[in-house]
């Protein structure tokens, strides 16, 4: 009987030896896919981090940003050959310290200063280009960025993190490029009336030189008296000067 126990324990403690081994063995990890990015993968107390899906349904060759103080957009911040394709997933990495220089510069005699207003270009694989106004870097750490065909405008669909709650700025980009081409509208129509009234003021003059040049014209040429220098019939004659008694 004691024999009997003595295997089953010993055959129970092999088992236990035999499951702590597979125990102790690495479980298989799940190969990460590795998500490209938009920009160098950087640190820093002003560097902004925000992963972007592209959602347009095209692919994205270019990618820049610029603020209100900027003249024109930075460099391309993707790759050369290098396209942000649809449905895909990219970190992007944005140094905003000039960014922020610039703007406390700009704002430093203002009575209130705000923040930058940071604008994306996208520009598409067939060159087209289109902006993502007042893009909220310190209030978001995920977004898709969408492409309304009928508007022709993109936005983007994000979760804000101090309110917690999914924003869309599709509204918002319908309301700007409206406005833009009210103001483009309304620039045109002012140059078409500048350039109609000089045109009429370069009318009136050439008529006002025209009708002068006629009247000078039309003036009558007044001729000089002819002066007499003929010598008269009694001039020289002797008789003239003598006295007769």
């Amino acid at each position: 009987m004691k024999k009997i126990l003595k295997l089953l324990l010993l055959s129970f403690t092999c088992f236990s030896f035999i499951l702590s081994g597979c125990s102790a063995q690495e479980a298989p990890k799940e190969e990460k896919e590795e998500m490209k990015t938009i920009g160098e993968e950087i640190q820093g107390e002003n560097v902004y981090k925000v992963i972007l899906t592209n959602s347009t349904g095209k692919s994205i060759k270019g990618f820049a940003i610029k603020t209100g103080t900027m003249d024109a957009f930075g460099e391309n911040m993707l790759g050369e050959d290098d396209e942000f394709s649809n449905k895909e997933k990219r970190t992007l990495y944005y140094d905003a310290t000039t960014a922020i220089e610039e703007n406390e510069e700009a704002q430093k005699d203002a009575e209130m200063q705000t923040s930058p207003d940071y604008t994306i270009q996208l520009t598409f694989d067939d060159d087209s280009t289109i902006e993502l106004h007042s893009f909220p870097f310190s209030d978001v750490e995920k977004a898709s960025i969408e492409f309304n065909n009928e508007e022709s405008i993109a936005y983007i669909e994000y979760t804000s993190i101090e309110q917690d709650t999914k924003v869309s700025t599709e509204e918002a980009e319908i309301r700007i490029k409206q406005e833009q081409i009210a103001a483009q509208q309304a620039a045109e129509a002012a140059a078409q009336q500048a350039a109609q009234e000089q045109a009429q003021q370069e009318a009136a003059l050439q008529a006002q030189q025209a009708q002068q040049a006629q009247q000078i014209q039309q003036q009558p040429v007044q001729q000089a008296p002819v002066q007499n220098t003929a010598p008269s019939a009694n001039e020289g004659c002797l008789g003239d000067s003598v006295e007769t008694w």
